[in-house]
């Protein structure tokens, strides 16, 4: 009786463990991937072609994401994970941001904002924010 009762609460133990992430699953990578850039920059106007373009530029370039990274990716998805609470959903946030011509428009947050290609440190040059071109002085 009392092994019946053991193997009874460790098999419920084990499906409460997979169901979830067998339900993070169900969600597709890109999809979770896009659906978390989306949310984070609900306030602006996005190219949703753009998106999907820049998230399978992100999946081309980090062929050896872990299993773990494409985990937590769909769960903050499925969580609307922002980037105050996580390190990953601010990184990509901030690579898709600069992949962008958001920087190059003045930070205008009224037009519509299109991808450009995957930044990179080394080949692409850095529009830098705080110069005078888009802070003019004040008069």
């Amino acid at each position: 009786m009392l092994r019946r009762k053991f193997l009874k609460t460790v098999g419920l133990g084990v499906g409460a463990v997979t169901l979830p992430s067998l339900g993070a699953y169900a969600v597709p990578l890109n999809d979770a991937t896009a659906g978390v850039i989306l949310h984070q920059f609900n306030f602006l106007q996005l190219d949703k072609q753009g998106v999907a373009r820049f998230v399978q530029d992100y999946y081309k370039i980090n062929k050896n994401a872990t299993l773990m990274i494409k985990l937590k990716m769909r769960l903050y998805y499925l969580l609307r994970t922002n980037a105050q609470q996580s390190q990953l959903v601010h990184s990509i946030s901030t690579l898709y941001l600069l992949s962008t011509d958001f920087f190059q428009h003045k930070m205008d947050e009224s037009r519509l904002i299109q991808y450009q290609g995957i930044y990179d440190v080394y080949r692409t040059p850095c529009a830098h924010p705080f110069t005078a071109l888009y802070y003019p002085p004040a008069i």
